[in-house]
């Protein structure tokens, strides 16, 4: 019997991804959110509008997605159901909110927004809201921060403002991730599923088609300190909204190897490059989420190996 629950719970460890990734794409004439399987099969269509939808994130529990949307006159910030059904609008403010994630355990949604305009400043910053929109605080004021990335214990966010910059929820204890580099752009990837590493893209010249993903591995004493700063090895080719997998050990980006932009998963370990998309228009901003992975994977084998006893146990 311990055997067999071994075996249990190394299939299910390491079985390949049955996850679902969403992304927005214009192969219907405009930006739309659409979803396919981590393969890159069964792509439907999510949202019909005549106005961009894009940026979309799954929830943790993978029931709804956020997304921003055009669809009343400015940006918002939206979520839907997984199906695309019950759309609502969040933010319903006349400032510029985009980008939403999601806080770890669901509760909270971080976006960028503008709304620092209305008092005469030019800046864009980083605001949490509960999820239903309420509660809205700004946790940012720095003049440029955008693309937040919520840390998977949830006590940090990540955001790009010329270099990659982490602080606390509470807008305490900012540090710079990045290395600085002379004409170079720095755009946010996020933070590893495990917590360990932080992916971001270094643009040379501010130009795609001299980007290169880098990985950072923190330091194991204390996240404030990279030990390490790597390029990834991916093929020269000019390539954009650079995210994890969800199983950390591969990573999604747009790419534009063949035109249009297509999305792409590349293999960390193996160097494999697989395209997922075959569409005639841009396909961007993937994000992926695994029902297996939507705890943090230190947490996943005992989860396991409990409930495989607690069953035993009753039977």
């Amino acid at each position: 019997m311990r055997i067999s629950i071994f075996v249990a719970c190394l299939w299910f460890a390491t079985s390949p991804l049955q996850g679902k990734i969403v992304f927005d794409s214009k192969r219907d004439g405009n930006y739309e959110i659409y979803m396919m399987g981590s393969d890159g099969h069964n792509q439907i269509r999510l949202t019909f509008n005549e106005v961009r939808d894009s940026s979309p994130v799954w929830s943790p529990n993978g029931r709804q997605i956020a997304f921003h949307s055009y669809r009343d006159g400015n940006a918002e910030i939206y979520v839907m159901d997984a199906d695309g059904k019950n759309p609502q609008n969040l933010t319903r403010h006349p400032a510029f909110d985009v980008a939403p994630v999601w806080s770890p355990d669901g509760s909270q949604i971080a976006f960028e927004s503008n709304r620092a305009a209305e008092e005469g400043r030019p800046e864009i910053d980083i605001y949490v809201m509960a999820a239903d929109g309420s509660n809205v605080e700004q946790i940012t004021d720095l003049g440029f921060a955008s693309r937040p990335k919520w840390s998977p214990d949830g006590e940090w966010i990540l955001f790009q403002g010329g270099e990659i910059f982490a602080l606390h929820i509470d807008g305490t204890g900012l540090w710079q991730v990045s290395v600085p580099k002379p004409n170079t752009g720095m755009y946010l990837g996020g933070w590893s599923p495990d917590g360990t590493r932080i992916l971001y893209t270094e643009a040379v010249d501010l130009n795609v088609n001299t980007s290169f993903p880098v990985i950072t591995t923190l330091h194991p004493l204390g996240k404030q300190k990279v030990s390490k700063w790597e390029r990834v090895k991916v093929p020269r080719i000019p390539l954009d909204t650079v995210r994890w997998g969800a199983d950390g050990k591969s990573i999604l980006f747009s790419a534009q190897k063949d035109r249009p932009w297509h999305i792409y998963r590349f293999r960390l370990d193996t160097h494999q490059l697989t395209r997922l998309t075959d569409s005639i228009g841009a396909d961007r901003s993937p994000h992926e989420w695994n029902p297996r992975l939507s705890v943090r994977p230190q947490r996943l084998l005992p989860v396991f190996w409990g409930e495989i006893k607690s069953k035993r146990l009753r039977h």
